[in-house]
């Protein structure tokens, strides 16, 4: 067998999108007109995280309306910035910008992670600039798009609050992902110049690093071959990284070059969040210590918390706009009775009703279970409809080739047919059940389908062929669920089934690797690298037995 290459795997996909500008531009007078009505910290932050989605897509065509969504967001910053949300901006300033947008056709639209997955708020970011308690007589922000253009924006006016010189910009680094490269405009170099001859601080904006840490990096070499000393960069960023992880080319070297502040872990948080159990530690509450804990992948969690009570969870859904549709889906499913009782949002947070109940087993599912198990599908499939672009599609069929690719050293010809397209669950794995007075209640059932992570909205096939390959079922366990499933839906799932559990197999294996990796020497790669095993040998009973490479 050849050696797998973890770095190659593929289990993010490009959720970009391209959208009209009108409808951008709607969706921003729709937060101002709320904000107008209600002048909350929430709608000013709704507000901006629009502003900053829009102004982002605008740079990145080059086009001149830009300038007036940079005055935007750096309006609603502003605001979002002082004590009192509505002493700090003029909802008819922002309307007369706005107004002046006249950008025709589409733009390139990019989910900003960090407030949609990470729980990163943009405040965050002013409480860096406070803690970082800086002195100079001006300084630059430079945001990196996409994240970074809103973040630049709370950077500047919480400088600008304390009395500090300051002008902003934003870059877009290019190249390959783990060793971007950045360059300036002219007029983006002569304004450098400018401040940089006053002895000015040059503050560079992004949510991570990430996997590289070229991004930042890149901005602030750049920076340095404008003649801007290195002592006066400093990198703003969510987390300090361990730098031996880091993979752009010789990173800890280059990282060490540059001062750097992190915001941490948010402290922006519902009043009632109490015991922290993000990063695996939910574990601990669901399941008792006598019993195997499933795997995770502590760094790629939402954050959770439960009440100091034990009567509520909270998990991370997404700030502003981002949160909605999980809100939806949640409500969704406690009218159906599938998922524990939703008690609404709170600072980006869903709030759950902590349930008690026991964690199912893998072991020999009872017909009841698999029947309830088919049931909640048809129910997805029927109530959850999405529209599956052939973009998302195709970025699926070419990971379902190509880590199989990286593992066997063969890729197989997968083509995914769509006929129930749909917010999959993504999550169907036994632990992610609790058996409660006689049923069955699904946890974790709303954030995964229309993530970061593949599938994307896709055929509720995917979640079918998840039950398959998680629960191990027999051929005879097999047609009963779906014969089940169909009867129920309608749906045949049959003929396309077989390609979905190839795709599904090949996705986990993938986030199965990669995890181990990021958690080496721990309980949970072990776990993780069975898990490997087990979407390995799924993988093995559909491959061709002779493209396998033993």
């Amino acid at each position: 067998m050849p050696e797998a290459s973890t770095a190659n795997m593929l289990v993010f996909r490009d959720a970009r999108e391209r959208v009209s500008a009108k409808r951008l531009v709607l969706q921003l007078e729709q937060a101002l007109a709320t904000l107008e009505a209600c002048c909350t910290e929430d709608a000013v932050l709704s507000a901006l995280l629009r502003a900053g989605e829009l102004e982002c897509a605008l740079c990145d065509t080059g086009s001149a309306d830009a300038a007036a969504l940079a005055a935007l967001s750096d309006e609603l910053a502003a605001g979002a910035c002082r004590a009192d949300p509505g002493s700090g901006f003029s909802i008819r300033t922002c309307r007369q910008l706005l107004a002046s947008v006249h950008f025709e056709g589409e733009l390139t639209v990019s989910r900003h992670e960090g407030f949609a997955y990470y729980a990163l708020h943009p405040l965050d970011f002013a409480d860096l600039v406070s803690s970082a308690n800086l002195r100079a007589p001006a300084a630059y922000v430079i945001g990196i798009r996409s994240i970074g253009t809103t973040l630049s924006a709370v950077v500047t006016a919480k400088l600008n609050s304390t009395g500090i010189p300051v002008s902003r910009t934003t870059v877009r680094p290019g190249g390959h992902p783990y060793d971007r490269q950045s360059a300036f405009t002219s007029s983006q170099r002569e304004a450098i110049m400018q401040v940089d001859s006053r002895g000015a601080i040059f503050l560079v904006c992004d949510e991570g690093p990430g996997r590289s840490g070229s991004s930042l990096l890149s901005v602030a070499e750049a920076l340095e071959n404008e003649g801007v000393s290195r002592d006066r960069i400093l990198l703003l960023c969510s987390h300090q990284p361990d730098v031996a992880t880091l993979c752009a080319p010789r990173a800890a070297e280059r990282w060490q070059r540059y001062r750097s502040v992190a915001s941490g872990m948010t402290k922006r948080l519902p009043q009632e969040a109490d015991d922290y159990i993000g990063g695996g530690d939910w574990r601990r509450f669901f399941i008792p210590a006598e019993e195997p804990w499933p795997a995770a992948w502590p760094q790629m969690e939402r954050l959770k918390f439960v009440s100091r009570d034990r009567h509520s969870l909270f998990k991370f859904e997404g700030h502003g706009h981002y949160g909605e549709p999980v809100r939806d889906r949640e409500l969704l499913l406690t009218a159906s009775g599938f998922g524990a009782r939703y008690l609404g949002q709170e600072a980006g947070f869903g709030l759950h009703e902590f349930i008690g109940g026991k964690q199912v087993g893998v072991e020999n599912p009872s017909l009841a279970l698999l029947r309830h198990l088919a049931n909640y599908c048809a129910w997805r499939a029927a109530t959850l409809p999405a529209t599956v672009s052939q973009d998302n599609i195709g970025q699926l069929e070419h990971m379902a080739a190509f880590n199989p690719e990286q593992e066997f050293g063969f890729a197989p010809t997968v083509h995914l047919e769509v006929q129930r397209p749909v917010v999959c669950d993504g999550r169907m794995q036994p632990c992610k059940w609790r058996e409660v007075n006689g049923g069955w209640i699904k946890l974790d059932a709303s954030t995964h389908g229309d993530d970061h992570f593949f599938p994307g909205p896709t055929d509720i096939a995917w979640d079918l062929a998840g039950v398959c390959v998680e629960w191990q079922l027999g051929a005879d366990e097999r047609d009963f669920f779906l014969a089940e499933y169909r009867r129920i839906s309608g749906d045949n799932p049959a003929p396309r089934l077989q390609e979905f559990v190839v795709a599904y197999a090949a996705f986990r294996l993938g986030w199965s690797r990669m995890a181990a990796a990021s958690v080496t020497g721990t309980a949970d790669e072990n776990r993780l690298l069975r898990g490997a095993a087990l979407y390995r040998a799924a993988l093995n009973q559909r491959l061709p037995a002779n493209s396998i490479a033993c």
